[in-house]
C-alpha cells in the first residue's frame, strides 16, 4: 500500500514538474521557427546589435562593482549590527527597489536625477539621463537588493566567533573584516555578484524611463520588435539567450565549488 502511495506521488510530480518546464522551454524551442539562418549571421554584425550587447555587458559590470563596494558594507551591517535603531526601516528600503515595477522605479530616480532635480542645477555640466551614467544609475538601483541581501545571508552564515576570536587576538575592525568575515562569506557574495550583474543586463523598465538612449540589449529588443515584429528581435535575443547561459553556467560552476570548499572546511 505504502508503494502504491509513493507511486502515486512521484507521478504527480513528475506531471506537475514536466508541465512547469514545458511552459518554460516551449517559448525557447517556438523561437526557432522565426530564425532565418541565411539573414541570421547578417543581423548579428548590425553595428546597432553589437554595441547594444556591449554596453550592456559594461555597463553591467560597472553597476555590480559599484554595487560591491558600497552594498557589502551595507550588508555586512545589517548582518551585525543588531542594535540600532531604525533597523527595520532600513531593511525596507533596501528591498523596496526589489518589489517596485521597473518604471516606478526609473521614476523615482528621474526625480533625482532629471533635468529639473535640484541635484542637476547643482551639478549641469553632468549628463545624468539620456547617457550611460544613466544606464549604470538605473541598473545599479534595480540590481542593489540581489547583491545586499545575498551578501547579508552569507555574513550571517559566519559563526561571529571566529570574529570575536580575531579581536580578542589584537585586530582591529577592519583587519577582522577583510581577513576574516569577508573570505568567509566570499562564496555567497560571488552569488550575489553574479545575480546583480544578471539583473543589471536585463534591465528594462528603469533604464528606458532614465535613458533610452544609448541602448542597451533590452531597450535594442524592445525597438526591433516595436518596428519590425519579432523577426526583426531575433538576432538581440539570442545574443540575450547566449549570455543568460554563460551567466548560469557561472552560476552553477560557483555553486559547486562552494559545495566543494564546505566540504573541504567539514573534513
Amino acid at each position: 500500500m505504502m508503494d502504491i502511495k509513493l507511486q502515486g506521488f512521484n507521478i504527480i510530480i513528475l506531471i506537475l514538474s514536466g508541465i512547469a518546464i514545458t511552459y518554460i522551454a516551449y517559448p525557447l524551442v517556438t523561437i526557432s521557427i522565426f530564425i532565418e539562418p541565411t539573414t541570421l549571421l547578417d543581423s548579428l554584425s548590425r553595428p546597432q546589435i553589437s554595441n547594444a550587447f556591449l554596453l550592456s555587458i559594461v555597463s553591467a559590470t560597472i553597476s555590480t562593482l559599484l554595487l560591491s563596494l558600497f552594498g557589502i558594507p551595507l550588508a555586512y551591517l545589517l548582518a551585525r549590527y543588531n542594535n540600532f535603531p531604525g533597523k527595520f526601516l532600513l531593511r525596507i528600503i533596501v528591498i523596496i527597489p526589489l518589489v517596485l515595477p521597473p518604471l516606478a522605479s526609473g521614476a523615482l530616480l528621474l526625480g533625482v536625477f532629471g533635468p529639473y532635480s535640484p541635484l542637476v542645477q547643482t551639478f549641469p555640466g553632468i549628463e545624468f539621463t539620456q547617457s550611460i551614467l544613466g544606464i549604470i544609475i538605473a541598473q545599479t538601483y534595480v540590481a542593489a537588493p540581489f547583491m545586499i541581501l545575498a551578501s547579508q545571508a552569507a555574513f550571517e552564515s559566519v559563526d561571529e566567533s571566529f570574529e570575536n576570536i580575531a579581536r580578542v587576538l589584537g585586530k582591529t575592525r577592519l583587519e577582522t573584516f577583510f581577513r576574516i568575515s569577508l573570505p568567509l562569506a566570499k562564496n555567497g557574495i560571488v552569488t550575489g555578484f553574479i545575480l546583480s550583474w544578471v539583473r543589471a543586463v536585463g534591465e528594462l523598465g528603469a533604464t528606458m524611463m532614465m535613458a533610452y538612449n544609448p541602448h542597451t540589449i533590452s531597450i535594442q529588443i524592445f525597438e526591433d520588435n516595436a518596428i519590425g515584429g519579432l523577426r526583426n528581435a531575433i538576432p538581440d535575443i539570442m545574443l540575450s539567450i547566449l549570455l543568460s547561459i554563460v551567466a548560469i553556467v557561472l552560476f552553477y560552476v560557483t555553486r559547486k565549488w562552494q559545495r566543494q570548499e564546505a566540504l573541504k572546511l567539514q573534513w
